[in-house]
Protein backbone atom coordinates (compact mmCIF):
# COMPACT_ATOMS: atom_id res chain seq x y z
CA UNK A 1 0.00 0.00 0.00
CA UNK A 2 2.79 2.46 0.85
CA UNK A 3 4.44 1.82 -2.52
CA UNK A 4 1.16 2.72 -4.25
CA UNK A 5 0.84 5.90 -2.20
CA UNK A 6 4.41 6.89 -3.08
CA UNK A 7 3.84 6.23 -6.77
CA UNK A 8 0.51 8.09 -6.79
CA UNK A 9 1.97 11.09 -4.97
CA UNK A 10 4.97 11.22 -7.32
CA UNK A 11 2.73 11.03 -10.40
CA UNK A 12 0.42 13.75 -9.03
CA UNK A 13 3.46 15.89 -8.28
CA UNK A 14 4.87 15.49 -11.79
CA UNK A 15 1.55 16.42 -13.37
CA UNK A 16 1.11 19.38 -11.01
CA UNK A 17 4.54 20.75 -11.91
CA UNK A 18 3.68 20.66 -15.60
CA UNK A 19 0.17 22.08 -15.18
CA UNK A 20 1.40 24.83 -12.89
CA UNK A 21 4.46 25.73 -14.92
CA UNK A 22 2.54 25.68 -18.20
CA UNK A 23 -0.52 27.63 -17.14
CA UNK A 24 0.27 29.49 -13.92
CA UNK A 25 3.96 30.43 -14.06
CA UNK A 26 4.37 33.87 -12.57
CA UNK A 27 1.14 33.69 -10.55
CA UNK A 28 0.84 33.51 -6.78
CA UNK A 29 -0.43 29.92 -7.09
CA UNK A 30 2.73 28.85 -8.92
CA UNK A 31 5.05 30.77 -6.60
CA UNK A 32 3.47 29.16 -3.55
CA UNK A 33 3.61 25.69 -5.11
CA UNK A 34 7.24 25.95 -6.24
CA UNK A 35 8.35 27.25 -2.82
CA UNK A 36 6.56 24.41 -1.04
CA UNK A 37 7.96 21.80 -3.43
CA UNK A 38 11.50 23.14 -2.99
CA UNK A 39 11.12 22.96 0.80
CA UNK A 40 9.73 19.43 0.42
CA UNK A 41 12.83 18.37 -1.53
CA UNK A 42 15.08 19.86 1.13
CA UNK A 43 13.23 18.14 3.96
CA UNK A 44 13.02 14.77 2.24
CA UNK A 45 16.69 14.70 1.37
CA UNK A 46 18.06 16.55 4.39
CA UNK A 47 19.93 18.82 1.97
CA UNK A 48 19.08 22.53 2.13
CA UNK A 49 21.12 23.21 -1.02
CA UNK A 50 18.67 20.98 -2.86
CA UNK A 51 15.95 23.58 -2.20
CA UNK A 52 17.86 26.17 -4.23
CA UNK A 53 18.57 23.68 -7.01
CA UNK A 54 14.91 22.65 -7.09
CA UNK A 55 13.76 26.26 -7.46
CA UNK A 56 16.15 26.65 -10.41
CA UNK A 57 14.87 23.42 -11.99
CA UNK A 58 11.25 24.52 -11.58
CA UNK A 59 12.07 27.84 -13.26
CA UNK A 60 13.81 26.02 -16.14
CA UNK A 61 10.83 23.71 -16.45
CA UNK A 62 8.45 26.67 -16.74
CA UNK A 63 10.66 28.20 -19.44
CA UNK A 64 10.92 24.90 -21.34
CA UNK A 65 7.16 24.37 -21.21
CA UNK A 66 6.47 27.74 -22.82
CA UNK A 67 5.10 26.61 -26.18
CA UNK A 68 5.86 22.92 -25.57
CA UNK A 69 3.70 20.31 -27.26
CA UNK A 70 2.02 17.41 -25.49
CA UNK A 71 5.09 15.17 -25.87
CA UNK A 72 7.27 17.84 -24.23
CA UNK A 73 4.81 18.20 -21.38
CA UNK A 74 4.74 14.44 -20.87
CA UNK A 75 8.55 14.28 -20.78
CA UNK A 76 8.66 16.99 -18.11
CA UNK A 77 5.95 15.30 -16.02
CA UNK A 78 7.89 12.02 -16.20
CA UNK A 79 11.14 13.74 -15.18
CA UNK A 80 9.50 15.36 -12.17
CA UNK A 81 7.75 12.13 -11.21
CA UNK A 82 11.15 10.39 -11.23
CA UNK A 83 12.65 13.14 -9.06
CA UNK A 84 9.80 12.82 -6.55
CA UNK A 85 10.14 9.02 -6.47
CA UNK A 86 13.88 9.33 -5.85
CA UNK A 87 13.33 11.55 -2.80
CA UNK A 88 10.50 9.39 -1.46
CA UNK A 89 12.45 6.17 -1.83
CA UNK A 90 15.56 7.67 -0.23
CA UNK A 91 13.65 9.19 2.70
CA UNK A 92 13.67 7.33 6.02
CA UNK A 93 10.76 4.91 6.17
CA UNK A 94 9.15 6.76 9.10
CA UNK A 95 9.09 9.97 7.02
CA UNK A 96 8.10 8.52 3.62
CA UNK A 97 4.31 8.36 4.14
CA UNK A 98 4.23 11.91 5.50
CA UNK A 99 6.23 13.23 2.54
CA UNK A 100 3.94 11.42 0.09
CA UNK A 101 0.88 12.97 1.77
CA UNK A 102 2.44 16.44 1.67
CA UNK A 103 3.31 16.14 -2.02
CA UNK A 104 -0.21 14.96 -2.85
CA UNK A 105 -1.65 17.85 -0.81
CA UNK A 106 0.53 20.45 -2.59
CA UNK A 107 -0.51 19.00 -5.96
CA UNK A 108 -4.21 18.90 -5.10
CA UNK A 109 -4.12 22.48 -3.80
CA UNK A 110 -2.44 23.75 -6.96
CA UNK A 111 -4.93 21.90 -9.16
CA UNK A 112 -7.84 23.35 -7.15
CA UNK A 113 -6.38 26.84 -7.51
CA UNK A 114 -5.95 26.40 -11.25
CA UNK A 115 -9.49 25.05 -11.62
CA UNK A 116 -10.94 27.95 -9.64
CA UNK A 117 -9.85 30.36 -12.33
CA UNK A 118 -6.54 31.30 -10.73
CA UNK A 119 -4.70 30.37 -13.92
CA UNK A 120 -6.80 32.32 -16.44
CA UNK A 121 -4.87 34.29 -19.02
CA UNK A 122 -6.68 36.58 -21.44
CA UNK A 123 -4.92 38.04 -24.45
CA UNK A 124 -6.25 40.37 -27.11
CA UNK A 125 -5.88 38.83 -30.55
CA UNK A 126 -7.24 41.67 -32.63
CA UNK A 127 -10.12 44.10 -32.69
CA UNK A 128 -13.03 42.73 -30.70
CA UNK A 129 -11.54 39.31 -29.98
CA UNK A 130 -9.83 37.61 -27.05
CA UNK A 131 -7.96 34.38 -26.39
CA UNK A 132 -8.46 32.83 -22.94
CA UNK A 133 -6.77 29.79 -21.41
CA UNK A 134 -9.51 29.05 -18.88
CA UNK A 135 -13.12 29.81 -17.97
CA UNK A 136 -14.27 33.31 -18.81
CA UNK A 137 -17.54 34.87 -17.67
CA UNK A 138 -18.97 37.34 -20.16
CA UNK A 139 -21.12 40.06 -18.60
CA UNK A 140 -22.43 43.28 -20.01
CA UNK A 141 -23.48 46.52 -18.38
CA UNK A 142 -25.14 49.66 -19.55
CA UNK A 143 -27.03 49.84 -22.84
CA UNK A 144 -24.62 47.84 -24.98
CA UNK A 145 -24.93 44.18 -25.90
CA UNK A 146 -22.56 41.39 -24.92
CA UNK A 147 -22.06 38.07 -26.67
CA UNK A 148 -19.43 35.37 -26.90
CA UNK A 149 -18.74 32.60 -29.36
CA UNK A 150 -16.17 29.95 -28.60
CA UNK A 151 -15.22 28.47 -31.94
CA UNK A 152 -12.72 25.80 -30.99
CA UNK A 153 -14.92 23.84 -28.56
CA UNK A 154 -18.32 24.10 -30.26
CA UNK A 155 -19.67 26.03 -27.27
CA UNK A 156 -21.81 29.05 -27.88
CA UNK A 157 -23.09 31.63 -25.49
CA UNK A 158 -25.69 34.05 -26.80
CA UNK A 159 -26.30 37.59 -25.74
CA UNK A 160 -26.76 38.48 -22.09
CA UNK A 161 -30.47 39.12 -22.73
CA UNK A 162 -31.39 35.43 -22.80
CA UNK A 163 -30.13 31.87 -22.49
CA UNK A 164 -27.95 30.23 -25.12
CA UNK A 165 -29.88 28.45 -27.86
CA UNK A 166 -30.24 24.68 -27.56
CA UNK A 167 -28.75 24.13 -31.04
CA UNK A 168 -26.47 27.03 -31.84
CA UNK A 169 -26.09 28.02 -35.48
CA UNK A 170 -22.90 27.09 -37.30
CA UNK A 171 -20.42 29.93 -37.71
CA UNK A 172 -20.59 31.84 -40.98
CA UNK A 173 -17.85 31.02 -43.50
CA UNK A 174 -14.65 32.72 -42.44
CA UNK A 175 -15.67 32.96 -38.76
CA UNK A 176 -14.28 29.61 -37.60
Amino acid sequence: MLAEAVTAAAAAGGIAVVEGAASAAGTQAWESFRTRVAGWFGRGSGNAELERVTLERLDRTAAELDGADEAGQTRQADRWEDRFVDVLEAAPEELRAELAQQLKKFSDELRAELNSGGGTTITSSGAGSLIATDKVDVKGSGSGSTAAVINNTNNYYGSTTGPAPANPPAPEPGQA
